[in-house]
C-alpha cells in the first residue's frame, strides 16, 4: 500500500512538474529558455551583436524543419562573424558539440545569379544531437564596421513562432553618446546603467507567447524596440541620399531606349507604363533587404548593364528612365506612420521603396519597380508616410494618402433560355483599387477576363461608357453553354461576380476564435443584384430570405425574392473599419459568414 501511495505520489509530484515547465508551450514545437541579443557600440564606431539562444525541442517537427539549423546572413566587406559556443544538451544531459564540418558559408538565396552581390554570405549552422527535449545552446558575434549603415541603430521584433521564458535586448553605448529609442505595443521601459565606461540600455520580457500563425495581421501591431544614435532622422536621411545613384544619370543607349518609347506612345500614362514594364520585366530584381547592403545604392547605368538590381536600385533606375521621358518622378521611401520619427533616425522603419510620379495633365501617382501595377498605388498607401528621397533636396519632403473605400457595383440580367444555354448583360461600375485603370488603359478588352464564372470567350461584347483612374464603368455581354451542373433533378446556376475586390482576397473561410486585431486589405463596398428569368416549367429550389446585419464595422444585405420580372439577388456588403479589433471579432465573423455563404452566390432551379 505504501509502495502504490508513494508511486502515485511521485506520478503526481512528476505531473506538476512538466505542467509548470511546459504550460505556457502546450501546442508549441519548441520553447526558448532564453534569447539575449547584446549591441555594443565602440568609440570609433564600430559595432558587435552579441546573441545568445537557448532552445528547447519538443516536436520532431521542431528538429526536422523549426530549429535543426541557423542562418546567419552578414556582409563579407564589412562584418565578421564568430561562433563563440555551440552545442546540444540531449534529454538524458549528454552534452554534444558541433562538429566543424557543421559550420558551412554559403551565398543567400536572394544573392544567387547577382554577381554585385558575391560578397554576401549565409554561416549555415547544423544543430548536432538533437531529439524531443534536447536544448539546443548557441553564442555567437557579428562584428560590423563603422562605415556599413549610415549610423548605429537596430529594429527588434520581440514575438517569435515559440514562446520565450525570458528575452533581453541590451545596448551598450560609449557615454559621450545619445541613444534615442521607442518601444512599440508593449510596455516595457529600458534599464539604464553605467558599466565599464559605457551607457547601458536593457530591455526585459519574460513569458512571452508565441507569435500566432493567423493570417491577416497588420505587422505594425508586433512589439518591438527601435533605437539609433543619430540624433535625428535628417542626419542618416543626408547620408544614405549622398550617393552618385541619386544623380539619375543615364548613358546614351539608355536614352535610345527612352525615346522609342516616347516616339512611339507620346501620351504620358503610356510612357510611364512602358517604362515600368521594361523594368519590371526586363530587369531581374534581387530581394536583398537594404540594411545588408548597408543602404547601398548602384547608379542606374550600374544597374541597367547588370540587367539585375535591388528594390531601392530598380526605383532609381525607373526614377532616372521616367526623368529622361520628361516626366518628374522621384523615389519614395514608405514608412508605417506609427513608425516615422523625426527625432529617431532610423532607416531600418522604411518598409519598401517606390516611385512617385507627376506627370503633365494628371495627378499625382506611385508605380512600383518590380510588379506591373493595375492601379495608381495611391489607393493601397493610407496609413504610411511617404519620403521622398532625393539628394538635391535641402530638407525632408513626406506625402501622406488619404483612406479610400474600393467599390465593385455589379448588375446583372439573366435570361435563361433553356437548361443549355443563359445569356445575360451585367453593368459593371468599378472605383479606386478595385479598378485596374492602367489595364484597362493599355487593352480594354482586359475587361473580358474580369468576371468570375464566365470566360473571355463566353463575352459576346462590351463598351465602356467611362474610363478613369478614380472610377470606369462597363457593359458587358455574355453567353454562357452548359451553364448548369446537374445532380439528380436538380439544376445548379453559379451567379458571375468580379474577380477583383474580396474575391482576391482568398478567404474562405474565417475560424470561430481570434487572438489578434483583424486587418483588411481595403476597405470595401460590393454590391451585387441580379435579376434571372428561368423557363417555364421550372420553379427555383433555393428559398426565398431577408438577411440584414449593420453595426460599427459596416453592413451586410443578401435578399433572395421573386418579383413580377422575375428572381432578383441582391448581395451587399460595406466594411468601415480596416483594422478589426479581437472583441469585435465575433461581430465582422457573422457579417463575413454571411457574405461567404454560397446559397446566395449558387441558384437551385427544377422541374
Amino acid at each position: 500500500m505504501k509502495r502504490k501511495l508513494f508511486s502515485l505520489l511521485i506520478i503526481l509530484i512528476s505531473a506538476l512538474f512538466w505542467n509548470f515547465l511546459f504550460g505556457q508551450t502546450e501546442g508549441n514545437d519548441a520553447v526558448y529558455h532564453k534569447i539575449v541579443k547584446e549591441y555594443i557600440l565602440h568609440e570609433d564606431g564600430r559595432y558587435d551583436l552579441h546573441v545568445h539562444k537557448e532552445v528547447k525541442i519538443l516536436t520532431h517537427y521542431a528538429f526536422h524543419r523549426r530549429h535543426g539549423e541557423t542562418f546567419i546572413i552578414y556582409n563579407t566587406d564589412y562584418q565578421k562573424v564568430k561562433v563563440n559556443e555551440s552545442f546540444t544538451i540531449m534529454a538524458d544531459g549528454k552534452r554534444v558539440e558541433t562538429p566543424q564540418n557543421a559550420f558551412n558559408k554559403v551565398l543567400p538565396r536572394y544573392a544567387a545569379h547577382a554577381p554585385a552581390f558575391n560578397n554576401l554570405r549565409e554561416l549555415v549552422i547544423t544543430h548536432t544531437g538533437l531529439e524531443t527535449g534536447a536544448v539546443i545552446n548557441l553564442d555567437y558575434t557579428i562584428s560590423t564596421s563603422s562605415d556599413l549603415l549610415p549610423a548605429f541603430m537596430g529594429n527588434e521584433t520581440i514575438l517569435k513562432n515559440d514562446p520565450v521564458k525570458e528575452m533581453e535586448i541590451i545596448v551598450r553605448v560609449p557615454i559621450n553618446k545619445e541613444l534615442f529609442h521607442k518601444t512599440f505595443n508593449i510596455r516595457t521601459a529600458p534599464e539604464q546603467s553605467f558599466d565599464k565606461g559605457k551607457k547601458v540600455y536593457k530591455w526585459t520580457f519574460k513569458d512571452i507567447k508565441a507569435r500566432s500563425p493567423e493570417g491577416h495581421q497588420a505587422t505594425e501591431n508586433l512589439p518591438r524596440v527601435i533605437f539609433s544614435t543619430a540624433r535625428d532622422l535628417k542626419w542618416v536621411y543626408f547620408k544614405f541620399v549622398n550617393q552618385p545613384a541619386f544623380q539619375y544619370r543615364i548613358d546614351a543607349q539608355m536614352a535610345i531606349v527612352v525615346d522609342e518609347i516616347v516616339k512611339k506612345e507620346q501620351d504620358y500614362l503610356r510612357v510611364a507604363l512602358k517604362l515600368q514594364d521594361l523594368v519590371t520585366n526586363d530587369i531581374k530584381t534581387y530581394n536583398i533587404p537594404p540594411e545588408v547592403v548597408g543602404y547601398r545604392c548602384r547608379t542606374p547605368i550600374e544597374t541597367w548593364y547588370s540587367n539585375g538590381g535591388t528594390e531601392m536600385e530598380k526605383v532609381v533606375l525607373l526614377a532616372s528612365l521616367l526623368l529622361k521621358a520628361n516626366i518628374n518622378a522621384v523615389p519614395i521611401a514608405v514608412i508605417p506612420d506609427r513608425f516615422y520619427d523625426e527625432h529617431l533616425g532610423s532607416l531600418l522603419n522604411i518598409e519598401k521603396f517606390i516611385v512617385q510620379v507627376n506627370p503633365k495633365k494628371y495627378g499625382r501617382w506611385y508605380l512600383s519597380s518590380t510588379k506591373v501595377d493595375a492601379q495608381n498605388l495611391k489607393y493601397d498607401l493610407a496609413g504610411k508616410k511617404l519620403l521622398i528621397v532625393d539628394g538635391a533636396i535641402e530638407s525632408l519632403k513626406t506625402f501622406r494618402e488619404e483612406e479610400f473605400t474600393d467599390e465593385i457595383i455589379l448588375e446583372c440580367k439573366i435570361d435563361v433560355r433553356d437548361t443549355s444555354t443563359v445569356t445575360g448583360s451585367i453593368d459593371l461600375t468599378l472605383s479606386h483599387n478595385a479598378n485596374p485603370f492602367f489595364q484597362f488603359i493599355q487593352d480594354s478588352a482586359k475587361v473580358k477576363g474580369k468576371i468570375k464564372g464566365i470566360t473571355s470567350s463566353g463575352i459576346t461584347g462590351f463598351q465602356f461608357s467611362r474610363l478613369s483612374e478614380v472610377k470606369s464603368s462597363a457593359t458587358i455581354k455574355f453567353e454562357k453553354s452548359d451553364p448548369f451542373k446537374i445532380y439528380a433533378n436538380y439544376l445548379f446556376l453559379s451567379l458571375p461576380e468580379y474577380r477583383k475586390g474580396i474575391n482576391e482576397w482568398n478567404i474562405s473561410y474565417l475560424p470561430d476564435k481570434r487572438e489578434t486585431p483583424f486587418e483588411l486589405p481595403h476597405l470595401i463596398h460590393e454590391k451585387y443584384e441580379y435579376l434571372l428569368n428561368i423557363p417555364e416549367g421550372f420553379e427555383l429550389v433555393t428559398p426565398f430570405s431577408n438577411t440584414e446585419i449593420k453595426n460599427n464595422l459596416g453592413m451586410v444585405k443578401i435578399t433572395i425574392d421573386k418579383t413580377k420580372d422575375g428572381i432578383l439577388v441582391t448581395r451587399e456588403i460595406k466594411l468601415k473599419e480596416k483594422i478589426i479589433p479581437v472583441e469585435d471579432y465575433p461581430v465582422f465573423k457573422e457579417m463575413f459568414d454571411s457574405w461567404l455563404n454560397r446559397q446566395s452566390k449558387e441558384l437551385v432551379i427544377s422541374d
